[in-house]
């Protein structure tokens, strides 16, 4: 009994020096001043973040809703060639990207998916094309379930959904204490070790920009913290959402998604009734960012095929 005793203390005091270490060696940064194609929208007091690309006004413009720690960045590559000549605009998502992380605050699927509602109406965006990405999709669910007449189209990469098996990874973070310990001590190079082995099919496309462009905003104060909240999401309730949605869908998925396998975006596609399934070859679980080109025609050519 004292030898286990002493192996957990041991255990514990190894944690806390790695959490240490970590934090002393990747401190805090400051949000960064916008750059080029940006812009901030401030919405019931909280500074949104986005990426936007133009496009013909008078149609209905594309929202793209980026995954779990994951922001805008993801989409910079596709804004413009997946939009089909409609406006495009890439958001960070409260607790994310370079967006503000106000503390109280929902960053549940169901609270971001409020906070976008409430975005749009500041932007006075009525009707849109919704693009979303694992918990992003997840997120679009809702809002195209929920607002069928304000939603035209949308598109599902790799998402999220209330009945999908979840991977051993998340159940972890959902776990009390065993997440808050699983995130402190993520750090860049861990985190370019999970780019590359579960979240690419090719680890070999994984370059040093892609990591930072997922790294840096992590490293933003309270993103840990959202980022837990979100990934703690309860989807007791949400069941049927998929058979809500009456939306013409394209649910697009990557073959060699290592997190969330392609039987599960087939059985989307199947619960959704004006779904159609596709399927890109040598592609993981972020088609955007590691098969733009392709990912770019299947959602422009089905942006085009619309009524």
């Amino acid at each position: 009994m004292g030898c286990l005793i002493r192996t957990i203390g041991f255990v514990l005091v190894l944690v806390a020096l790695l959490i240490v270490a970590r934090r002393l060696l990747e401190p805090d940064v400051a949000i960064p001043p916008l750059g080029s194609g940006m812009r901030d929208t401030i919405v019931d007091g909280v500074r949104w973040r986005s990426r936007e690309s133009p496009g013909e006004t008078h149609r209905e413009p594309v929202i793209y809703v980026h995954g779990w720690l994951s922001s805008s960045s993801t989409f910079k590559r596709v804004l413009s060639k997946a939009s089909a000549g409609r406006p495009a605009i890439a958001v960070d998502l409260p607790g994310a990207g370079f967006s503000d992380r106000p503390w109280p605050y929902d960053y549940t699927v169901g609270g971001q998916a409020e906070h976008l509602l409430r975005y749009l109406d500041a932007r006075r965006i009525g009707r849109v094309v919704l693009v979303g990405n694992s918990l992003g999709g997840a997120i679009c669910q809702v809002i195209a379930a929920a607002q069928p007449n304000r939603v035209v189209a949308l598109v599902l990469a790799d998402s999220a959904w209330p009945q999908m098996r979840v991977p051993i990874p998340f159940r972890i973070l959902r776990t009390p204490v065993l997440g808050e310990i699983e995130l402190e001590l993520l750090s860049r190079p861990v985190f370019g070790l999970t780019l590359r082995h579960s979240q690419y099919a090719r680890a070999s496309r994984v370059t040093e920009e892609v990591v930072d462009d997922w790294w840096f905003p992590l490293r933003v104060a309270g993103s840990r913290r959202a980022a837990l909240e979100a990934i703690r999401t309860n989807p007791r309730g949400a069941e049927e959402i998929a058979k809500r949605i009456t939306a013409p869908t394209l649910v697009l998925w990557g073959r060699e998604d290592k997190l969330l396998p392609s039987s599960e975006g087939l059985a989307l596609s199947s619960a959704i009734s004006n779904a159609r399934f596709e399927v890109l070859p040598a592609t993981g679980h972020l088609p955007q960012e590691e098969t733009p080109e392709e990912f770019s025609r299947a959602v422009s050519e089905f942006l085009r095929g619309l009524r």
